[in-house]
């Protein structure tokens, strides 16, 4: 240790600067921010600021401390490529080696003295912190969790210690050596991205696995980015579930996997270390039989890494994907040769290896393009269907497990894969995803577009309208109890209002009251409603606000509108017809796959058109929410747009809606024979065509 004094410097002024300065700077920031409060604010209010200031130096000193965790990645890589690096160079290795000392205990000596420069600063800074944040009066910020996020640092310093060992025993040269550290840290999670990308491209009915955070932070094999999702020992979990969010889990089990991790790494290190030649020294890998193991994982994953972004490049051509592969493949091949011979006349060397990795690869690839292994086909038996549910935005915590409902998501999956050969470009469909949780504890998802038919519409019915569905998915059913020091809020808008809120109602009680009562309601009636209030609620705390979402209140919620009338004073009202200057519908003509818009100016029609319209903007039916405010698919099919003045004289655009049984289709088809009359004459359409909402919308 005495002769890595460096090691020991770098540790102790990179953890002074990542634990101990920040823990200072908070506690100290918060101490006058506290005195600041306690002038201005209430005795309570002050006391509500003060534990936000608690948590803010608690997250410098645990486990949300991302300083931390980057200061223990760069020490366990300098480390441990540090302490081996000597392998590079003959001289060294000729003088180490020629040492009175077994291979064995020699490793031990640099293995223990990498580890202990920066494990021992860390653990004396650590202590140090606790004790400034104690001496600065927040105590109570030290308890037994910050004995799991000492382990739990030192577990991942451990094992990405070891990792780095191992890279560096591998090569004889110290670039080779972070490069292949790079591949060791960051390959798992790039063919983890690249196999996503395979299926979107070849599989029709591919629905994405997991966000991107999700795919980040829950790769195990993947320790490095894995540690910022580590906090002591909880482990941030990124679900599929839209409305869980972020949740924190139990990360016990994964520390102790990667502590028994870190110990066979290290082992293996011993065991390479003891049969490593010393005349490996100065080569790229120090063990030819690796040689071509690392060349052929390298060759695929930038062969197709090349391929996705040609693709991706050249306007999702499937063409340049192929030509991307080639060249990706090849191109690598020649840079790993180079690297391996140091000479760059090695390019054209092993040309039948490139063959054979270039054909083993496109052949695994076609086996995806033309769906060898059933993907697109797949359907899971509905005995081993533990839930399901058309999961377009509504997350993992709504599938349902009533036997009707797995079986009508079944059955839309089945419906799905029976229009895969679909041919007909104009037939309508709407895209869905179906969702399987499987008893075995899989969750597998795919995506189809279903032809817009009587059956795909009674089925998503069935399920949309049931009472589990409006359980777990509608929004109303997921507002929580109002924090305590909060009062909840009420807004409401109405048809005829635009995005004008036209009342609040702050008291909690009450608002509960309607809260209580349009549950009960929701839960009486199926078939589709119209909407005719929007209430929007949040909490608030003397300034301090957060939104908790939105409902739809319809005409058959007659309890709930008595109610609103009764608290908030506040009626139903409607778009006004004669505050509407022109309608514009939207036409589909399918010969021509166009939109054409056309004006209605006639009065009548446009009554007609109003008389049971709903303001979508107003309500805000857009997407998801049409389903999480409990409106049917068939509602979103509006084709029909506003232009109308409100009371204080400002002009509006919006589009209509209307429930199934109330969608003016013989008004619509009217003007038909206009629309394609002006599309057959090159009339520029006077509503663009892109309103995505007015034919296909994702719901739920």
């Amino acid at each position: 240790m005495k002769r890595n004094l460096w090691a020991i410097v770098l540790s102790t002024v990179g953890f002074f600067m990542a634990q101990l300065l920040p823990v200072i700077m908070t506690a100290q920031h918060s101490l006058s921010a506290h005195k600041q409060d306690l002038a201005n604010l209430s005795a309570a209010d002050a006391a509500a600021s003060w534990q936000g200031y608690v948590e803010s130096v608690g997250e410098m000193l645990g486990g949300q401390n991302v300083f931390v965790k980057l200061a223990v990645i760069i020490l366990a890589v300098t480390c441990g490529v540090s302490m081996f690096a000597y392998l590079h160079n003959r001289r060294k290795v000729d003088f180490y080696h020629s040492l009175p000392i077994s291979r064995s205990r020699l490793f031990a000596m640099d293995y223990a003295t990498g580890a202990l420069c920066a494990l021992v600063p860390y653990l004396v800074l650590h202590a140090l912190s606790i004790v400034s944040a104690c001496a600065m009066g927040f105590g109570e910020v030290v308890n037994a969790s910050l004995i799991g996020v000492i382990a739990s640092n030192v577990i991942f310093f451990c094992l990405l210690y070891a990792m780095a060992a191992v890279t560096t025993i591998l090569c004889g040269n110290t670039v080779i050596t972070l490069l292949l550290g790079l591949w060791v840290y960051f390959g798992p999670t790039l063919v983890t991205a690249l196999w996503q990308g395979l299926k979107s491209i070849f599989f029709q009915t591919y629905a994405t696995d997991a966000t991107m955070t999700s795919l980040l932070f829950c790769n195990k094999f993947a320790p490095l980015i894995q540690y910022f999702g580590i906090n002591g020992t909880k482990m941030h979990v990124y679900t599929m579930d839209y409305a869980a969010g972020l949740q924190e889990s139990s990360a016990i089990g994964l520390l102790i996997g990667y502590a028994v991790a870190a110990i066979v790494i290290t082992a293996l290190a011993l065991f390479l270390f003891r049969i490593r030649k010393s005349e490996r020294a100065g080569t790229a890998l120090a063990f030819n039989p690796i040689k071509l193991p690392v060349k052929i994982i390298i060759c695929v994953v930038m062969g197709t890494a090349f391929a996705e972004i040609f693709k991706m490049l050249v306007y999702e051509s499937k063409l340049w994907f192929w030509v991307g592969l080639v060249l990706g493949t090849v191109i690598f091949h020649c840079v790993v040769e180079i690297i391996y011979a140091f000479d760059f006349r090695a390019i054209f060397r092993k040309p039948l290896q490139l063959v054979i990795i270039l054909a083993v690869l496109c052949a695994g690839l076609l086996t995806m393009q033309f769906d060898v292994f059933g993907y697109d086909k797949w359907l899971p038996d509905e005995g081993g269907i533990a839930a399901a549910a058309p999961m377009n935005y509504v997350g993992e915590s709504a599938l349902l497990s009533e036997p009707e409902n797995i079986a009508a998501a079944r059955q839309l999956a089945a419906l799905g894969v029976e229009s895969l050969n679909n041919t007909d470009e104009n037939a309508q469909t709407e895209s869905i995803t179906v969702t399987f949780k499987l008893k075995n504890g899989k969750v597998k998802s795919r995506s189809y577009k279903l032809p817009v038919t009587d059956e795909v519409f009674t089925l998503e019915k069935q399920i949309y309208q049931s009472a589990e569905y409006k359980q777990k998915a509608w929004s109303l059913f997921g507002l929580g109890e109002v924090n305590e020091g909060y009062h909840r809020n009420i807004v409401f808008y109405t048809n005829g209002d635009g995005y004008n809120s036209v009342g609040t109602l702050g008291d909690s009680q009450k608002a509960q009251e309607i809260i209580d009562t349009l549950k009960a309601e929701t839960l009486t009636h199926t078939g589709d409603a119209m909407p005719v209030l929007r209430m929007e609620f949040s909490q608030e705390n003397n300034g301090d606000y957060y939104s908790e979402g939105a409902v739809c209140v319809t005409d058959k919620d007659v309890k709930t509108l008595a109610l609103i009338k009764k608290y908030a004073n506040i009626v139903p009202k409607a778009v006004s017809a004669k505050n509407v200057k022109l309608v514009t519908l939207s036409i589909y003509l399918p010969d021509k796959d166009i939109w054409q818009g056309v004006q209605v100016t006639d009065r009548a029609d446009i009554d007609a058109l109003l008389k049971n319209a709903v303001n979508i903007d107003a309500m805000n039916l857009y997407g998801s929410n049409a389903m999480a405010y409990g409106i049917m698919q068939q509602f979103a099919r509006s084709s029909v747009c506003l232009t109308y003045t409100d009371e204080k004289g400002d002009e509006w655009n919006a589009s209509a809606g209307y429930t199934e049984e109330d969608y003016p289709k013989d008004i619509i088809e009217k003007y038909r024979a206009q629309a394609e009359k002006d599309a057959e004459n090159g009339v520029e359409s006077v509503q663009d065509g892109d309103v995505a909402y007015t034919t296909e919308v994702a719901v739920g």
